[in-house]
């Protein structure tokens, strides 16, 4: 893991191939992971009106995602990859303990705007893919407008 970081993909980061493309590279799924206290949220506003996911802090919710082990040269072009987002370093749970790694963050949440159908429906399948709980699958379907 020398001269690597982590990244905690959530939301379209749940596409290994989405991750490769943005650092133009292969990169390593490490591992699944849980960020504590932060909620799965589409609240970053699109210039289309839509929304995007976004990590929003809430007490006792937590951010399901998947851990990506990244060349550190590849920092700053990930990072340029999501207008308006920051790359925070986080405590990311892991079945083998707890790791450090970075994930996006738009730091301005907008209420009443909803994602595209499509845009959730690729989320829903990635998270499906990787087995994550059902009832977190229902929380990022719940968030979706009704079609």
């Amino acid at each position: 893991m020398e001269n690597t970081f982590l990244y905690f993909g959530y939301g379209s980061g749940l596409n290994l191939t989405m991750v490769e493309f943005r650092v133009n590279e292969p990169v390593k799924l490490m591992d699944k992971g849980e960020l504590k206290n932060y909620a799965f949220r589409f609240s970053r506003k699109n210039p289309d009106g839509s929304a995007r996911g976004n990590l929003q802090p809430a007490e006792n919710e937590y951010t399901l995602g998947l851990l990506y082990q990244i060349d550190e040269k590849k920092f700053e072009q990930l990072s340029q990859t999501e207008p308006e987002y920051n790359l925070k370093e986080f405590d990311i749970i892991t079945e083998n303990g707890v790791v450090k790694a970075f994930a996006f963050i738009c730091s301005h949440c907008e209420t009443g705007i909803y994602p595209d159908l499509k845009y959730v429906e690729n989320i829903i399948s990635d998270a499906i893919a990787h087995n994550f709980p059902e009832d977190y699958i229902e929380k990022i379907r719940s968030q979706a407008p009704a079609k």
